[in-house]
């Protein structure tokens, strides 16, 4: 039948837990977890803080700029997904939107810089295709259960 047909997000998990290379920690102890939110504090500091330098204005040059802003909305996403465990999807993904559109309301205030709505287009691209990602490898919500495992004397 169709519904038994497992879905493509549960194959890739699937394929993910068989690989020994692969471990995937579903749920990160208290220590990661504010380690997590505290780089991704650290990282949206220094975006706002390094981008308002003059130095700033054409560090890197298009189109490897859009490629940035991928890098690092991305990882900010990845770290507050890590530091909420996966408990708040929507609002980690909102708050990266935020984030994104205060950094180009910022910029379109600050010498030699200018707000870009494709600037932009890529910071929500990073958010929602790292939430996705993140959606797929540890899934959202409460950390999942380990199956109990049978002992055989």
């Amino acid at each position: 039948m169709l519904t038994e047909q497992p879905t493509f997000a549960r194959k890739i998990i699937d394929v993910l837990e068989r690989n020994p290379i692969v471990t995937i920690n579903r749920s990160p102890s208290p220590l990661v977890r504010a380690l997590c939110l505290a780089l991704a504090a650290v990282l949206v500091f220094q975006l706002f803080y390094v981008g308002a330098k003059p130095e700033a204005a054409g560090l890197i040059t298009p189109p490897w700029d859009k490629l940035a802003h991928l890098g690092i909305y991305s990882t900010i996403t990845a770290l507050l997904w890590i530091g909420t465990a996966g408990r708040m999807p929507l609002a980690v993904l909102m708050t990266v939107v935020t984030i994104g559109a205060l950094d180009e309301l910022h910029q379109a205030y600050l010498p030699g810089r200018s707000a870009d709505a494709w600037d932009f287009l890529m910071d929500v691209i990073a958010a929602a295709g790292t939430a996705f990602a993140m959606v797929l490898l540890y899934g959202a919500g409460r950390p999942r259960r380990r199956r109990a495992e049978t002992w055989s004397s």
